[in-house]
């Protein structure tokens, strides 16, 4: 006897630094196990996003009352997420089976089990959900672990899914009418168009929850998705979320190219846009695949620079020199795509003050970013880093809802965790918030978006009181109050 009513859930986690601006993404690993759910025979589904919707935990337990579920799935989006998410966990279980799933659970499943959940989905989700929506009990469902008789239990893992183009699509129709997806009042929508990644970042997970493999979809089932989102008329930006879709430059030509004459043949709106995350040593040494990726309307890149010095990138095994990254800056400014880069402090587990005050003084003065932001290093459950520092002693707390890369949760051999977060701050304070180079932003956006879009009035509101809001958190950590008056022009860190 398996379950039948089942509620998939994304709690309304909050970020500190990064909730200023309205964001709310499509959960696509909820519409993956609802794609796999809705079509068993007298099961009935539904996602309740309470992020999109903004509901507070009471209104989540009347809607929970209201269907009446016997299984209910939670997401954990990041690890700063699990305790909110485990709050909401507690009021589940008065109701139902509670089943968590995503990459903390799957790389720190014995604590997440210990903090209450009663099954913990580990890795790829879609075939293991469904089979324990199926058969009602976690026992032998592969891909598992559970507790039993205070025991936990490991069933052996699930193989990933060889073929990724046999993926359904995401459950698009089941999203909250209510709901609201996007930022910066860009009505958005988002893709996986391949799963894992091959580079051995130590501070990154992707590669660990994927076992070192990269598998990706063809581009023209990329396309049969692509178009289908395109057909709803309100969307205007497409966000594709892997991890790393530029390993095969090949097969990103080939999607840029289909876009390109999908839209010249109207199956694609023309105003649709694309925005991505991509390794810059990638992008510098396949320029005309950006051009293409450019003319196909990506307009938008989030990069990690990680370090500005040959040893801090050899560190954290970034794969890339310093040159690379440089050269891939340009390539992209070159086809007037914005950059978002970010560098970590703290990468150097034997840097000192000064070290880290010429990385923020490089990435202020040498780095074209058009907007540069700073991270702590964070030891994630499960990385080569976090057993690195777990063995070094340097990790002070597992309080994971400090885990935002804004916290110091470790000590590095030089520095203290208040020195790490004052040059952290000290680090937004040099690039003026966010971005130094503004009018290069402006050239850029007017050239991809249009003068209409930079002058939206709800864009330029949002963006105000959003820049305004970061900026007194930065005067706060920086100068102790919000009405300094010290001058980015007159900067004393980049003296």
């Amino acid at each position: 006897m398996g379950f039948s009513r089942v509620l998939l859930i994304k709690g309304n986690y909050k970020t500190v630094g990064y909730d200023f601006y309205d964001a709310a993404f499509p959960s696509l690993a909820l519409e993956y196990l609802a794609a796999y759910i809705e079509e068993l025979p007298g099961v009935t589904i539904k996602i309740l996003d309470a992020k999109a919707e903004n509901l507070t935990l009471k209104q989540v337990e009347k809607r929970i009352q209201e269907f009446q579920p016997d299984l209910i799935g939670l997401t954990v989006p990041v690890t700063s997420a699990i305790v909110s998410v485990m709050r909401l966990a507690k009021i589940a279980k008065k109701y139902a089976t509670v089943v968590l799933g995503g990459w903390h659970p799957t790389l720190a499943v014995e604590d997440t089990l210990e903090k209450g959940a009663d099954i913990v989905v580990r890795g790829e989700g879609e075939l293991t959900f469904q089979e324990l929506v199926k058969k009602g009990s976690p026992v032998g469902v592969a891909g598992l672990s559970y507790k039993e008789n205070g025991s936990i239990i490991h069933n052996p893992d699930r193989p990933f899914i060889k073929n990724l183009d046999d993926l359904k699509f995401p459950a698009r129709h089941l999203r909250p009418k209510n709901g609201k997806y996007g930022i910066f009042h860009l009505n958005i929508d988002a893709i996986e168009t391949s799963r894992g990644c091959m580079n051995r970042c130590k501070f990154c997970s992707t590669h660990i929850v994927y076992r070192g493999k990269w598998r990706f979809r063809s581009v023209s089932n990329i396309m049969k998705e692509l178009i289908e989102i395109g057909k709803n008329k309100e969307i205007t930006d497409v966000f594709f979320i892997d991890d790393n879709i530029l390993v095969d430059m090949k097969r990103m030509k080939r999607l840029s190219i289909e876009i390109i004459k999908a839209k010249a043949r109207g199956k694609l709106p023309e105003k649709l846009r694309f925005f991505f995350q991509g390794r810059l040593d990638l992008m510098a040494k396949h320029p005309d695949v950006v051009k293409l990726m450019s003319q196909a309307g990506f307009w938008l890149v989030l990069v990690g620079i990680e370090a500005v010095t040959e040893k801090g990138l050899k560190d954290v095994n970034k794969g890339a020199t310093l040159e690379q990254m440089k050269q891939g800056i340009k390539v992209l400014h070159d086809n007037d795509i914005v950059i978002l880069g970010n560098t970590i402090i703290g990468a150097n587990l034997d840097a000192t003050i000064e070290d880290e005050l010429f990385t923020i003084r490089y990435v202020a003065k040498n780095l074209d970013l058009d907007f540069a932001s700073f991270t702590i290093l964070t030891p994630f459950p499960g990385t080569v880093l976090c057993k690195e520092l777990e063995q070094k002693g340097l990790i002070l707390t597992k309080d994971y809802s400090k885990y935002n890369w804004l916290n110091p949760v470790i000590r590095t051999n030089k520095l203290s965790p208040i020195t790490l977060k004052r040059l952290l701050f000290r680090g937004f304070y040099a690039v003026n918030y966010y971005g130094r180079g503004k009018l290069g932003i402006l050239k850029r956006v007017i050239r991809k978006r249009g003068l209409r879009f930079l002058m939206n009035l709800n864009r330029i509101w949002t963006g105000w009181n959003s820049y305004q809001s970061w900026k007194n958190i930065v005067k706060m950590e920086v100068f102790g109050t919000t009405k300094a008056m010290k001058s980015v022009l007159n900067n004393p860190i980049l003296e």
